[in-house]
């Protein structure tokens, strides 16, 4: 039996750095929230000896970009998880099937990663404006 894999990849622009993640959609099934399973691939040079964590930042925007002047955001940012990847955290030394063929494949550069959301996470969010401003909930 032939198991095959998509693969989402995502690089910076100098290219030093790519993410490679199974899935772009995570399930909340009301007793746990899938983990975000992926690979990261950093140039060893780029690297020399600095520390790597990843986060999921759930970025909520209210207003368009043109709009933020003289200091104005018309976004909040919600930050959900938080590990550190690189050096590697020996205490995860489990690996999915889709982490193992990367790592593979990608050589010795890739480092496996697993971020989990926690039980607390909202499914979904309301933003609603201040008492003294007016306007429909987001």
């Amino acid at each position: 039996m032939v198991l095959a894999f998509k693969v989402f990849k995502k690089s910076c622009p100098n290219g030093k750095l790519t993410v490679y993640l199974g899935k772009r959609d995570y399930v909340d099934n009301l007793t746990k929230i899938e983990p975000i399973e992926g690979v990261l691939v950093i140039d060893e040079e780029y690297l020399k000896g600095r520390k790597v964590f990843g986060q999921v930042i759930c970025s909520f925007r209210y207003g368009r970009e043109e709009d933020e002047v003289m200091g104005l955001e018309f976004q909040k940012d919600l930050l959900m998880a938080s590990e550190e990847i690189i050096p590697a955290n020996e205490k995860k030394a489990t690996v999915s099937k889709l982490q193992e063929r990367l790592l593979k494949k990608l050589g010795t550069s890739a480092f496996p990663f697993t971020l989990e959301l926690p039980k607390s996470s909202p499914p979904s969010v309301t933003m609603r404006p201040k008492n003294e401003t007016e306007g429909k909930p987001c």
